[in-house]
């Protein structure tokens, strides 16, 4: 059996031998002399030097198949680290090929976002520039039924119903420069509800808002454009947001409806606080020709010498969030709000026509409470009208109103709610000096109910509600959008149901 030497020897073995095979090849006469001059057997030496070639040639064998041994299981053992590795590098690969795709997509030097964040937006990725695109249509069908004799009512039936688009709006908001916010809407449909000439009825496009607002400070803004007046909380709830279909009459007849002007919004933890500075409400003047009659106007069209709104809010619990709807989902945690405003605007004298300037003062206040599950709100208003019409013949009229409406989920996606509310003129004697009626001050006592179906959340709702009103709905109370009609002398009970499909974002 042969001798196994370790692969170290092997160069010192081969030396051996070639200087051994050396002093063999240089000496003749050793190589003539079996036993050589020390007596060496010549053939005995060239016979083991044979058997060390022999096994240096298989040790170098076997060296060699050891070595492709070993590098086989090298290879084995490292070929899943080469794996991993490699996705690494793909990652790193694809992560380089959209960050410089993002780049060359730049906006402003920056790369170029956009998506959906309840609602689709563009922005920049520095976070400056933000653009938010949304839109809100209800497609309605409503049924009203007066009780009274047919054809009383400009010759309608007692019964009339069909489908309506009255509220259907796109509108743009976001901010740019971080401190900068804008906000622009425009709608399709009827005008402006918010005001006493029944030319609200027409139908056509119209600019809703135009605002930018500037923050001065974390808890200082001034804003600039045609927005909503501060005064009732129930008008301020933006329309997709509402708890019925649609809002109740008595906030139609005595909000103030928009108008152009300057707010200064300030915010300090649990209060904060609007002032504006306007051209005024045409809620209760009719001095505007019917080609102003909603906002925006000329700036030297007949309105108002001045008009200030003011409104407080103070958020005894919770989060100002939840307080931008009306209802309570379940998930939410008990909060409480309540809120005081007020309003006063003399008129502009028309000088083409001799009329007396009228003025309008008002005041309003509201609790808000949500419970997780439940809510509940309830606003009362008086607003006082001097000078009321241009003969100078009524020199005062005196409003009130109130709403009560409360909700509760018998499911995280189902709700039902309930609205009442009532007010009018009162208390004046409005009759011309010729004893002819000036003015009908019946007012008017409304109960609703109804039911919400949440199919995903306020951006896709269903509601449905049943109203009826006790007493007759006069022409000066009567908002038609909202699905009321003008009643009968013989009035003896009128009825409403309405169903609306809401699609917002």
């Amino acid at each position: 059996m042969p001798v196994r030497i370790p692969a170290g020897l092997n160069p010192i073995l081969s030396t051996i031998v070639l200087v051994l095979g050396g002093l063999v090849a240089w000496s003749p006469a050793m190589a003539d002399d079996a036993t050589g001059v020390s007596g060496v057997d010549i053939e005995d030496i060239r016979r083991q030097l044979d058997e060390l070639r022999g096994q240096n040639d298989e040790i170098r064998r076997e060296n060699e198949q050891m070595r492709e041994e070993i590098d086989f299981l090298h290879a084995d053992a490292t070929r899943d680290w080469l794996t991993e590795q490699r996705a690494e590098d793909i990652k790193e690969l694809v992560q380089d090929v959209l960050a410089d795709a993002d780049t060359r997509a730049s906006l402003m030097g920056s790369g170029l976002m956009a998506g959906w964040s309840d609602g689709f937006f563009l922005a920049s990725a520095d976070g400056r520039f933000r653009l938010k695109i949304g839109a809100l249509m209800q497609t309605r069908l409503m049924v009203n039924i007066l009780n009274g004799d047919e054809g009383q009512v400009l010759d309608q039936d007692n019964t009339r119903y069909g489908f309506e688009n009255t509220t259907t709006r796109m509108n743009l908001g976001g901010h740019v420069f971080n401190d900068t916010d804008y906000f622009i809407e425009m709608g399709f449909g009827r005008l402006d509800p918010y005001q006493i000439s029944q030319n609200f009825q027409r139908f056509g496009s119209r600019l809703y808002e135009a605002w930018a607002r500037q923050r001065l400070t974390e808890n200082i803004a001034v804003k600039a454009g045609l927005f909503k007046l501060p005064f009732t909380r129930e008008f301020l709830v933006y329309e997709g947001l509402q708890l019925a279909v649609d809002r109740s009459l008595i906030d139609y007849r005595f909000g103030l409806g928009r108008s152009m002007g300057v707010e200064l919004d300030t915010y300090f933890g649990p209060v904060r606080t609007q002032v504006a500075y306007t051209d005024g409400s045409a809620a209760l003047f009719s001095f505007r020709s019917a080609d102003f009659i909603v906002p925006p106007w000329a700036a030297y069209v007949p309105d108002t010498e001045w008009a200030v709104t003011g409104r407080l809010e103070w958020l005894l619990h919770g989060e100002w969030e939840q307080f931008k709807q009306f209802t309570s989902p379940t998930h939410e945690e008990f909060g409480m709000m309540i809120g005081v405003a007020g309003h006063g605007q003399s008129q502009e004298r028309d000088r083409s026509v001799d009329v007396v300037k009228g003025s309008l003062y008002g005041v309003t206040a509201d609790v808000s409470m949500d419970f997780g599950g439940a809510s509940a709100f309830a606003s009362f208003v008086y607003e006082r009208q001097v000078n009321p019409d241009t003969s100078g013949n009524i020199n005062s009229i005196d409003y009130w109103g109130m709403v009560v409406q409360g909700s509760v989920y018998v499911d995280p996606k189902w709700e039902i709610y309930t609205r009442y509310e009532m007010g009018g003129p009162f208390n004046q004697d409005l009759a011309d000096p010729d004893g002819n009626d000036g003015f009908d001050t019946q007012g008017v006592s409304i109960l609703t109910a109804g039911v919400n179906w949440y199919i995903d959340g306020q951006d896709v709702k269903w509601t449905t509600d049943f109203g009826v009103s006790f007493d007759p709905i006069t022409a000066f109370m009567n908002i038609e959008q909202t699905g009321w009609r003008t009643d009968p002398d013989n009035h003896h009970a009128q009825f409403l149901v309405r169903s609306q499909l809401q699609l917002m974002f």
